[in-house]
């Protein structure tokens, strides 16, 4: 058994990923490139954008995160990948999550993973017939799996948490309009350090000594890929996090039911 280890690990995933949340370019809207020859516009104004975005910057954080929720299962299925590389005088963390969602079929595998220097740890949960599963891992070792009856909880399976703060916090940004892989989407961009004071483990903006953030959000409201790299102090010890977000896969990921569960 490993209860003690595992909360351990459940506790440092769950403070990780409730402050916080790439890269840049992928497929997007239906999956559907636009016609060849479909104009870019320059200004950015003159964009279709989705609820809760704009030409400058975030005009409604709450309904941004919406659109982005409902953009996210209108694919279908996805696979969405973040990082998290925190490093501090004490050493460096690595917090890796994954995302293999199939709405349509109602299956889906999350996977965090964090890694220290002295230890490292995993949490896992699998959905499907109906069912959840869950099993964490502390240096290699694994404890039971437990499982429960869920009904599928589609709204809480679209990495939110890894781009919430992109919209809830930081609302100015500097957007262009550019095309990639055929479609026309929006490149936000910031380094106002004032929109960085509910990011990973910021309390203040006043703590930010840095800040670089930018995302690519297509008139649907999905965001294709998002990135930041934050410098902040903490009870006087300088922090710094870099973070990568990215969805792949729209509407062609499958999810296979894991040979762990069937130990439950």
């Amino acid at each position: 058994m490993v209860s003690r280890s595992t909360l351990a690990v459940s506790v440092v995933v769950v403070v990780l990923l409730a402050g916080c949340s790439g890269l840049v370019g992928d497929s997007g809207g239906d999956g559907t490139p636009e016609p060849e020859g479909t104009p870019v516009p320059e200004d950015p104004s003159e964009f279709d954008y989705a609820d809760g975005f704009g030409s400058d910057g975030i005009t409604d954080g709450q309904q941004a995160v919406e659109s982005y929720d409902a953009a996210v299962q209108s694919q279908g299925s996805y696979t969405g990948d973040y990082q998290y590389t925190i490093d501090t005088q004490d050493g460096q963390t690595l917090v890796e999550g994954d995302y293999r969602v199939d709405f349509e079929n109602e299956q889906a595998l999350r996977t965090v993973a964090v890694e220290t220097a002295d230890a490292n740890g995993t949490s896992e949960t699998y959905y499907g017939d109906g069912k959840q599963y869950n099993r964490s891992s502390y240096n290699g070792q694994y404890g039971d799996v437990a499982s429960s009856n869920e009904t599928f909880p589609a709204s809480e399976l679209t990495a939110s948490e890894a781009v919430e703060p992109f919209l809830l916090n930081a609302s100015q940004y500097d957007a262009s309009v550019e095309q990639r892989d055929g479609e026309t989407v929006v490149v936000y961009e910031s380094s106002d350090i004032e929109g960085a004071g509910s990011f990973l483990g910021v309390d203040s903006a006043e703590n930010v000594s840095s800040f670089d953030a930018s995302f690519v959000v297509d008139s649907e409201g999905l965001i294709h890929t998002a990135e930041y790299e934050i410098t902040y102090t903490v009870d006087g010890s300088e922090r710094t996090v870099d973070m990568s977000f990215e969805l792949s896969s729209l509407g062609e990921t499958t999810v296979e039911r894991p040979s762990w569960v069937d130990s439950s």
